[in-house]
């Protein structure tokens, strides 16, 4: 049986925390030159020796490079398109308590929330020029489903490059049936690259903060925000305010009030973001200083050329050394 070892790259520190990899071909996993070469849907098997505490593989693919496990944003002459999606639907109140309920709006001129001062934040965000993020007569005027969310594509092309912010305004007009429940779902930009290669920006990222116009109201329905009440949001059942335990995968919503109850009255507002800001790629964590590890397997089921890396880690209060080892693989019919 005929042992192939990967030697790796030169340690990130002078320093190295010790890691050696190798695989053993077989009638799915053969050598050409540096290129290890696996049929599609074969599991490779990765020896590993050298014990680090910590264990990162990132496989390549996209969303999964080493080589951007720190990147922050994109170069625009890279983007072929940017665009931000996200998809809106109410529930429950009807089309007197719907209509009118919302507005997205965009800006690149917005000076950003100070966050510390309630007073002159709810003033900016109210008389700043706001630009349409989306036609507002094109969303929903009425409850619905989740089936039936509306979509949204917006081309951000012209944002590239520029900071600017995106806020959302719910105020209800009137009670006289539930206030609507509002739920945001899957926002995003989407940047696609010239090579075809696609980069995301979940909403999470935004640095999305309440503007929560009522609450020096003390309403009988928001008794439950008890601290940070300007700012604040909620993972329980709030009438009128922003639940954003989601907003990492693009989702989140504004609780509804029941008929009667007082007219909400809340801005959603981001940082000052750039269309062309990009979360990391991540890494799989497939070890850590309680374990030993003497093999990893991961199967690659699209055709195409990855980069392969293993980052090892060891660290005390002291010092850090790291290691990688990267290796060249082939996916094939």
């Amino acid at each position: 049986m005929f042992l192939v070892a990967l030697t790796g790259c030169q340690s990130e520190l002078e320093q190295s925390v010790a890691l050696d990899v190798s695989i053993i071909p077989n009638e799915n996993v053969t050598t050409v030159g540096d290129t290890l070469v696996v049929k599609k849907g074969s599991p490779m098997v990765f020896n590993l020796v050298g014990d680090p505490d910590y264990l990162t593989f990132f496989s390549g693919e996209r969303g999964h490079q080493y080589i951007y496990k720190d990147r922050d944003r994109v170069d625009p002459n890279d983007i072929e398109s940017s665009k931000l999606k996200l998809s809106i639907w109410y529930q429950y109140g009807n089309a007197t308590t719907a209509t009118d309920l919302m507005h997205m709006y965009i800006s690149d001129s917005f000076p950003g929330l100070l966050k510390s001062n309630f007073n002159a934040d709810s003033v900016t965000v109210e008389s700043h020029a706001w630009k349409d993020l989306v036609d507002p007569t094109a969303l929903p005027q009425a409850p619905g489903t989740a089936a039936k969310a509306v979509s949204f594509e917006v081309d951000l092309a012209s944002y590239l490059g520029s900071r600017f912010a995106i806020a959302l305004k719910y105020q209800a007009k009137d009670n006289s049936a539930s206030q609507p429940k509002v739920y945001i779902v899957d926002m995003k930009i989407v940047n696609t690259m010239k090579d075809g290669s696609t980069s995301t920006l979940y909403a999470g990222n935004f640095g999305l903060t309440p503007v929560n116009m009522m609450a020096h109201f003390n309403l009988d329905d928001q008794t439950s925000l008890s601290t940070n009440k300007e700012y604040g949001t909620v993972t329980n059942n709030t009438s009128g305010i922003w639940n954003l335990k989601d907003a990492a995968t693009g989702n989140f919503f504004i609780h509804s009030s029941n008929t009667g109850k007082a007219l909400k009255y809340s801005w959603l507002v981001s940082d000052l973001i750039m269309a062309n800001a990009s979360s990391p790629d991540a890494g799989t964590a497939v070890k850590n200083i309680t374990q030993r590890l003497d093999a990893y397997t991961y199967t690659y089921n699209q055709v195409g050329t990855y980069k392969a890396t293993f980052l090892a880690t060891n660290s005390n209060y002291k010092a850090e050394s790291r290691t990688i080892r990267e290796l060249n693989i082939k996916v094939v019919e």
